[in-house]
């Protein structure tokens, strides 16, 4: 009978263990700023309302996995990151910078999200082949398809933030 007492308590707290890590994943925000004109935060409910795209990516566990998500360049460009959405001339010296819940952060140049300068869509996932992102990777990471390591790829997203090199 304690057997079946502790296996139960067991259940439990593994059920209830599931349940925390879903409201933690429901409370998952990404902050945008920087030098934006209108800095305003990512929620699950936002997140969900933007147009998904979809791209595939061979993992390092050579494993192909379909990322869903938003464009990078439409989150900066809601905040108004770019002067009338058009990329040149100064604009050019702007840059993304990706934060990591754990501090890990990354750059990506404007021109490399721009449509008018490539076809390539970074993109801000939440899920993988129709599934939420596991703990150790989500709620959010970016996905940086075509790098042939994964360094660009952070996980845990945290904030994207617009700023421009500013040589002094």
């Amino acid at each position: 009978m304690k057997t079946q007492q502790y296996l139960s308590i067991i259940l439990i707290t593994i059920a209830l263990s599931g349940l925390c890590k879903i409201s933690q994943a429901q409370e998952a925000t990404v902050r945008v700023g920087g030098q934006v004109v209108k800095p305003y935060v990512v929620d699950q409910q936002m997140f969900s309302a933007m147009k998904q795209l979809h791209v595939k990516v061979t993992g390092r566990d050579s494993v192909q996995h379909d990322y869903s998500g938003v464009s990078l360049y439409e989150l900066i460009t809601k905040a108004g990151a770019v002067a009338g959405n058009k990329l040149s001339g100064k604009e050019l010296t702007k840059y993304v910078l990706i934060t990591a819940a754990d501090g890990y952060k990354v750059v990506i140049a404007m021109a490399e999200i721009d449509p008018g300068f490539t076809d390539q869509h970074i993109l801000l996932v939440n899920q993988d082949n129709g599934e939420n992102l596991a703990a150790n990777y989500g709620p959010y990471r970016l996905i940086v398809p075509g790098d042939k390591r994964p360094a660009r790829s952070v996980m845990r997203v945290i904030a994207i933030e617009v700023f421009a090199a500013d040589k002094k």
